[in-house]
Parts: C-alpha cells; sequence; structure tokens
C-alpha cells in the first residue's frame, strides 16, 4: 500500500499514466536528525529512458507540507529538474514566492495537492546532479520557507529555482512543515509512462542531512525495494533487464554492485565530508526575485 501511495502522490501526472507506473525506493536512515532544516543531494545518472523520474529527495510523505525534488527525463527532448510541495492542509495551502526567470510554476492536483516547479535542465549520463533544500521560517508569522537550490555544471554557480512558503498551521503541522528531518525521507527511481520497463536505467544516490548548512552529515545506510543496492560507495536504483551486461560495462570505473532486497540491511557506505568548499558556496547563494506565487 505504502508502495502504491508512494507512486501515485509524488509526480502529479495523470492517473491513466500512473495506473502502470512503477518505482523502486530507498528509505534513508536519517540518524535521529529531527530537527534537521537543510539536505544536500547528488544523484548521478548512468542509463536512462524517457518518461523516468529520478528523485533525489522525499521527504515527510503523506505529512503536512512534504515535499520533493529530482530530475526527470521528460521525453526524448526535454529533460527538467521538479521541486514541489503539499498543501499543508485542505485549508493551508503552499505558494511559490521567490523564482528564477526561468522556472515555472503552478498548483498540482489528483492524488494530493500543492504547489508544483520545474526547470527544463538538460542534465547528462554520467554527470553528478547537485541540489540542495533548505527550510527557514517564511518573512509572514506562522509560514516556513523551503528554498531549493541546483548547480549548474556549465558556469560553475548555484541557481535558486524556487522557494514555496507554506503555512505552519497548528503545532502539530509545524513538527513536520517546519523540518526535513523527523519524518520518513527517501529517494525513487520511476518509470512514470510504465513502457520499456525492460531498458536499463540506473543512478546512484546521496545525501546530507543536518541542522545548518555547516553541520550537514553523510548518510550512510538506506533500505530499500524493487532493485537496489550500493555501487561506487553510493547506492543505487535500477530499471531493466540486462542489468548484468550495464553493470559488466561499468565495472572499471564503478566497481562491481552489492544488491539489495526488501527488509534487508547492507552494511553502511563511507561517511565522506561535504565536497570542499561546498559550506561556503551555499551560504552566498544569489537568492530569486519574488514572485507573485500560485
Amino acid at each position: 500500500m505504502m508502495r502504491l501511495k508512494f507512486m501515485i502522490l509524488l509526480t502529479g501526472i495523470s492517473l491513466l499514466a500512473i495506473g502502470s507506473a512503477e518505482a523502486q525506493h530507498l528509505w534513508w536512515d536519517t540518524k535521529k536528525l529531527n530537527e534537521a532544516t537543510c539536505l544536500y543531494g547528488e544523484v548521478t545518472v548512468l542509463a536512462t529512458l524517457h518518461s523516468i523520474y529520478y528523485c533525489g529527495a522525499n521527504w515527510h510523505p503523506g505529512e503536512p507540507a512534504g515535499g520533493y525534488c529530482g530530475i526527470q527525463h521528460n521525453d526524448p527532448k526535454e529533460r527538467r529538474t521538479i521541486f514541489s510541495i503539499w498543501d499543508t492542509s485542505p485549508k493551508l495551502h503552499p505558494k511559490v514566492t521567490q523564482a528564477d526567470p526561468k522556472t515555472i510554476f503552478n498548483r498540482f492536483g489528483g492524488e494530493g495537492e500543492g504547489s508544483h516547479t520545474h526547470m527544463l535542465w538538460d542534465w547528462q549520463v554520467g554527470e553528478t546532479f547537485q541540489f540542495f533544500v533548505r527550510k527557514q521560517p517564511g518573512f509572514a508569522p506562522g509560514t516556513t520557507d523551503t528554498r531549493y537550490y541546483i548547480y549548474e555544471l556549465g558556469s560553475k554557480k548555484w541557481r535558486h529555482s524556487a522557494t514555496i512558503t507554506s503555512p505552519n498551521g497548528d503545532k502539530k503541522s509545524t513538527a513536520s512543515v517546519a523540518t526535513i528531518g523527523g519524518g520518513g525521507l527517501g529517494s525513487f527511481l520511476e518509470n512514470f509512462g510504465g513502457k520499456d520497463q525492460d531498458v536499463p536505467k540506473l543512478a546512484l544516490y546521496r545525501l546530507w542531512l543536518g541542522n545548518k548548512v555547516d553541520e550537514m552529515k553523510c548518510l550512510t545506510q538506506a533500505q530499500g525495494d524493487g532493485t537496489w543496492g550500493q555501487l561506487h560507495d553510493a547506492y543505487f536504483l535500477a530499471e531493466g533487464k540486462h542489468l548484468d551486461a550495464l553493470f559488466e560495462k561499468l565495472k572499471e570505473k564503478h566497481g562491481a554492485p552489492v544488491f539489495g532486497r526488501e527488509g534487508k540491511k547492507l552494511g553502511p557506505i563511507s561517511n565522506k565530508p561535504l565536497p570542499k568548499g561546498l559550506t561556503k558556496e551555499l551560504m552566498a547563494i544569489r537568492q530569486a526575485d519574488k514572485v507573485q506565487g500560485k
């Protein structure tokens, strides 16, 4: 049931497509970082096909103002990055309050409702997509800003894609709205079109979580479902047949995979520090302009 709920809620795509969607998930051990408000992540896609969403992070699924972000292979000609937040409650809705000029934003509905943003983003196989999510008190009392930043390899600069501002609601909902820690934290690979499931897709995932930018800690343990495991000192998710041939092709550079299975615990990956100079970069990102939210 949880897996089906995950597939339905996370993309906001049509029910027709959802009916045949398939996904593999990672569930991260957040080391009891219940008050964490900062999340840095890396996703490296090693094999892909269109109609695939590589969710780097999905926090507080099914809870007030849960959210998700990542990269999508939308169709043969288009790739994008997505960042969205669900409603705090049926009557308390988030709004986009800051956005990059190239960010598209709107409300989404269907199974779950909230604020959706995306930006065309021509990420490439083999390149590491870097993202940063930060929650801070909003300008208006009783609100929380969730900011989404992405690193542009070409310019070697961070871009502020969007800020989504959520009403905190009551004391119980505020615990979810104002934090990234303290609830479920996952990553996933979803074939939202439900087609070409035999074609290999593969992505590596790493996350760092903390209360402050300079206190983020590497998350070293996760469990999963579907086809998952460890590769190149990271966790992987995969879909498709003939994965053995793909892993053999990648072996010289990435090593051999260690496969997990549902309910099985693998040993931790290494406790990597944040990339050198990253903390300073994250603290100095130029903020996007204010917008009239939807």
